[in-house]
């Protein structure tokens, strides 16, 4: 299998790099931390633990992916990426994790430089590369825009910050919060609530999400945005156990919500929620959601992000009632290697002085 490619550019000292297969689980353990330790901007998705199990559980068509800005032989940014290949041969470029993980975006020094180098030697990876769920700000995505255009589609994102400042909300809004405290609090004793704390309890919580996930989906398509199931979550989370975490609520000992997050530093992300359709009275998800933003902040966090968001309204609305602040996150597919070099030497035409 190749593994090694590099593409000069006409100015700067970066070459480009993909290691495939073998060489990309490598570069995962042995370049990926350093890397992302020295990037402010990491987030819980580009986390060498979260990237390392997907990539040991991928379908067997595909093959993990890691694609490089190199000074010489030392990588300075890099994407993580996963090759499907199809019965016909042909080939598909995606983020690695996706769509599991969201905001994908490269790690280490994210300069002008390595990003142009990166994108540049990225559709010549596979015959068709999809850049999925870009956040709006970064550089990748700037310069995909300017490059290859408009993206194929957008969704909106949402972060909440911690604590939840009820106080600046509308009073209707407020109104709504201290209704569902009043019919939790009521409840008394028999409403519970706990976030796991170790690999053993992270395992079992996660077969009552399971249970409440297919509960609440049942007969139904799946919502925009909603988490596949099918993917091999359970391994997944035993490999990555110590940036992941499932707050759960429980009415009478029995589970009626629950909420799967990673979290980076003071930064906790919302991956997967799920909740029991029979006690839709209570408002589990609200209920939930309470107490583990309380949970988190009392715990240093600043905040969490609730993710990619379908649009409409319920979705907005029950976002918007935490304070959530809108970005939008991105998909592109990267054009033909022959018009995306053209592109890029457009690019560069108009950067020069």
């Amino acid at each position: 299998m190749r593994s090694l490619h590099r593409t000069h550019r006409p100015a700067g000292c970066l070459q480009s790099r993909a290691y495939a297969g073998e060489e990309a689980l490598d570069f995962l353990q042995r370049s990926w931390p350093g890397l992302t330790d020295r990037d402010p901007a990491a987030t819980a998705y580009q986390d060498p633990a979260w990237l390392r199990a997907w990539a040991r559980h991928l379908p067997a068509s595909h093959e993990p992916l890691i694609l490089a800005a190199v000074d010489t032989q030392t990588p300075v940014a890099a994407l993580a990426l996963a090759r499907e290949t199809g019965r016909d041969g042909r080939t598909r470029v995606t983020p690695l994790s996706w769509p599991a993980g969201e905001q994908i975006r490269p790690v280490g020094d994210e300069t002008e430089e390595a990003v142009r180098v990166l994108l540049h030697h990225l559709p010549r990876l596979g015959d068709d590369v999809v850049a999925a769920d870009l956040p709006e700000a970064s550089l990748l995505t700037r310069q995909a825009q300017h490059q290859w255009g408009g993206p194929d589609s957008q969704m909106l994102y949402a972060t909440v910050p911690l604590p939840v400042d009820l106080a600046s909300m509308s009073r209707t809004t407020r109104r709504d919060h201290t209704r569902r405290r009043r019919t939790v609090q009521d409840l008394g004793g028999r409403v519970g609530y706990r976030r796991t704390r170790t690999t053993g309890e992270l395992l079992d919580a996660y077969e009552l999400l399971e249970v409440l996930h297919h509960r609440r989906n049942a007969g139904r398509p799946a919502a925009d945005g909603t988490a596949d199931l099918n993917l091999p979550w359970r391994q997944v989370l035993a490999q990555c156990a110590q940036i992941a975490f499932i707050a759960t609520l429980t009415l009478d000992t029995q589970a009626v919500a629950a909420q799967l997050c990673l979290r980076r530093g003071t930064h906790a992300y919302s991956v997967v929620t799920a909740m029991d359709p029979a006690v839709r009275a209570l408002a589990p998800g609200h209920a939930l959601l309470h107490l583990l933003c309380e949970d988190l902040a009392d715990d240093g966090c600043t905040a969490l992000d609730l993710g990619r968001t379908a649009d409409d309204t319920g979705q907005r609305a029950y976002k918007s009632a935490y304070g959530a602040l809108w970005t939008t996150v991105r998909t592109y597919t990267a054009p033909h290697p022959a018009h995306a070099q053209a592109a890029a030497d457009r690019a560069l035409s108009s950067a020069a002085p």
